[in-house]
């Protein structure tokens, strides 16, 4: 179980995120909801171990996610809203940059993986020639062929066309069903089905919402 017990962080004097407590557990797919610029992406970084918080603590399996003596990319896969490939190698040498440790996954595991994000015909294709919705699943496939426990996306299927979003969202259900976590960013209705549990984020303060709200009640929250 992934624990966030009274995570705060602030920028000089602007306090982003307040007294943050939530708990997640094995197949838990959450969706993190609110404003623009209301944190949600510094919450993931944070979630992430990119940023440090200011206070509070973050746990898994009741040992700290992140200290000297864990090994966090072996824990949490984080993909950012931003492309972080390098756009002139090939794709098969930007997952082989990525790639933690190779025994994580066996090959057979790998190539299926690979094959389901539709990344096998395009291993030799330098990054930068690739479409938007590519670049997002060599990104996803970046950390999920490291095993993670906890998968943390910064909105991960914006402006993509459909049937891209329809290979990753069942990607990322299959991830869940496995027993991973996912805590993910969004703006896009039709991925509020997939969540388990909806958080709204405002004024720094997380709150639970409830799932079965259609997304015209959950706004009136913003």
């Amino acid at each position: 179980m992934l624990c966030a017990e009274h995570i705060s962080f602030s920028y000089r004097k602007k306090h982003v995120l307040r007294d943050i407590c939530f708990t997640a557990k094995e197949g838990d797919f959450i969706g993190i909801i609110g404003k623009n610029g209301c944190g949600k992406s510094t919450l993931l970084s944070v979630l992430a171990g990119v940023l440090s918080p200011g206070s509070g603590s973050l746990s898994y399996h009741g040992a700290p996610l992140y200290s000297r003596s864990s090994a966090p990319a072996k824990t949490v896969g984080y993909v950012p809203q931003l492309n972080p490939l390098l756009p002139e190698l090939t794709v098969q040498d930007n997952l082989k940059l990525w790639r933690q440790n190779p025994a994580s996954l066996p090959e057979d595991a790998l190539e299926k993986l690979y094959n389901q994000m539709g990344l096998t015909e395009c291993f030799t294709t330098p990054v930068r020639k690739l479409s938007e919705g590519m670049k997002k699943r060599i990104s996803i496939v970046s950390v999920l062929q490291n095993a993670p426990k906890i998968l943390i996306l910064d909105e991960p299927s914006a402006a993509l066309d459909l049937p891209c979003k329809e290979i990753i969202h069942t990607q990322l259900l299959s991830f869940t069903k496995n027993g991973g976590i996912i805590l993910f960013t969004t703006h896009e209705e039709a991925e509020f089905s997939l969540c388990t549990t909806i958080y709204i984020l405002k004024d720094g303060v997380l709150q639970e919402a409830d799932v079965r709200q259609d997304k015209r009640t959950l706004i009136q929250h913003f």
